[in-house]
């Protein structure tokens, strides 16, 4: 019950964040400092804070972040710390799952603007990122 819960705030922050990241290209840092804020509080209510275990929870979210220094934000600071949330409240392996489905996605999207010959300067890796969570939830 507690995990379908997590999943459906994490849906919830997901989609708003998601739409400010399709509106303006950028996301709201104190949106997702709230996010992370709120996914460490969880951590703690449900007694699954050992340093060990929510470094693990942090990985992916750490490895978007170090992505984005290294191609000077072709990957958004801002995607890898919500990666970094979503590991909070969801877990490791489903955040590895998530991430993956989502950039999946993103690559077939922008093999489609290819196609169309559609000049896209930046493509938003949130909507990918919520797409790859709810493709995740119903398939694993």
């Amino acid at each position: 019950m507690i995990r379908e819960i997590a999943y459906s705030i994490t849906l919830l922050f997901l989609a708003g964040l998601s739409a400010e990241d399709i509106r303006t290209k950028e996301l709201s840092v104190y949106k997702v400092i709230l996010f992370i804020c709120s996914g460490f509080l969880f951590r703690l209510s449900e007694g699954k804070f050992t340093w060990y275990e929510t470094g693990l929870c942090l990985f992916p979210g750490g490895f978007l972040i170090l992505l984005s220094f290294l191609t000077k934000e072709s990957i958004g600071y801002g995607d890898g710390m919500t990666v970094a949330a979503l590991g909070l409240w969801t877990e490791g392996w489903f955040t590895v799952f998530t991430v993956w489905a989502g950039i999946t996605l993103s690559g077939i999207w922008g093999g489609i603007c290819l196609l169309r010959r559609k000049k896209e300067k930046t493509i938003p890796f949130l909507p990918f990122l919520l797409l790859g969570m709810e493709v995740v939830l119903i398939y694993a």
